[in-house]
């Protein structure tokens, strides 16, 4: 096997190059031998680190677990790596860290999760480097998913259904995405002639005692259908509707954000807002991988998000 072939599939150029079976046979050569790529060597030769970040919200949270995994495999597809920074909301403090590591090449680019960048960001310098998914950022790469016709046609729903009245369980983070979900809902319960119902006592954290305390609160104050800035609250207003004796349906509609593994684990199932994880990161890889190598393609993918009807809500 010539060393050239061998450099050829180790470095993500073999298309149309070397034969399918000719790559697959070095890749399983290079695998039993324990082969890796030296990263540090690669950045010294081609000016790229070959790693990319994921930049979330909070690690813990199901959702962005699915997009590290799913994220992890279109960029080792690609020949490229990741590395995962959480904003926790505060944008000071990410954005330089990221804008520090893209600096330095310990980063080649970025993935930036429900995030808007600061109007004097560090980050703005490193623009055609970075992909931001949900939250675009005007005339950069973004993976826009489609939650506002999603959103709409929750309300849509529970209004068909006879609800007159609509509340919002809001997640307690100072992040853009969550403030969008929200304009959202705002204009989609005017459009449909519902009122909708918030207060700031309604906000709570993904912490499950935490969340179902401020759903207690919700439920005091007779609720009887809630839209939910994500699954994890919704959950939590499910739980605490089961221990106060509150039926699910008939007593009080929920409707969550992302169609979590968990929202088909209780009793009724969650009526949700499904994010597709796979299909999210893999367009948010390839555009910043594309960036990247510097093909001209679209800037811009959208992601449907469409609204799954379960036993949470009547109709």
């Amino acid at each position: 096997m010539s060393q050239s072939a061998v450099s050829l599939v180790m470095s993500g150029k073999s298309g149309g190059r070397i034969s399918a079976s000719t790559a697959e046979h070095i890749r399983e050569v290079a695998h039993s031998l324990g082969y890796s790529p030296n990263l540090a060597a690669r950045a010294l030769r081609t000016g790229s680190s070959g790693l990319l970040g994921l930049v979330v919200l909070d690690a813990s949270h199901p959702f962005y677990g699915q997009m590290l995994s799913a994220a992890d495999d279109a960029a080792a597809s690609r020949d490229l790596s990741l590395s995962m920074i959480q904003t926790r909301g505060h944008a000071a403090t990410w954005e330089q860290r990221l804008a520090d590591q893209l600096s330095s090449g310990h980063l080649a680019g970025a993935i930036v999760c429900g995030e808007r960048l600061a109007d004097a960001s560090p980050l703005r310098a490193w623009a055609d480097r970075l992909v931001f998914v949900e939250v675009p950022e005007p005339g950069m790469r973004s993976v826009v998913l489609a939650t506002a016709a999603a959103t709409d046609a929750a309300v849509a729903h529970l209004a068909a259904a006879g609800c007159t009245e609509v509340a919002y369980l809001a997640a307690d983070y100072p992040s853009a995405v969550f403030a969008g979900r929200f304009a959202d809902c705002v204009a989609a319960a005017d459009r449909h002639g519902v009122a909708l119902r918030a207060d700031p006592a309604w906000r709570a954290t993904f912490d499950v005692e935490t969340a179902t305390a401020v759903a207690g609160r919700m439920l005091d104050a007779g609720v009887r259908a809630v839209v939910c800035d994500d699954d994890l609250l919704a959950l939590a207003l499910h739980r605490a509707a089961a221990g106060r004796g509150v039926r699910v349906p008939e007593d009080l509609e929920i409707v969550g954000v992302g169609d979590l593994d968990a929202a088909r684990l209780v009793s009724p199932e969650l009526t949700t807002v499904r994010l597709p994880a796979a299909e999210i990161a893999a367009a948010a890889v390839d555009l910043v991988a594309d960036a990247l190598a510097g093909h001209e393609t679209a800037s811009v993918r959208t992601v449907a998000t469409p609204l799954v009807l379960r036993g949470t809500t009547t109709g």
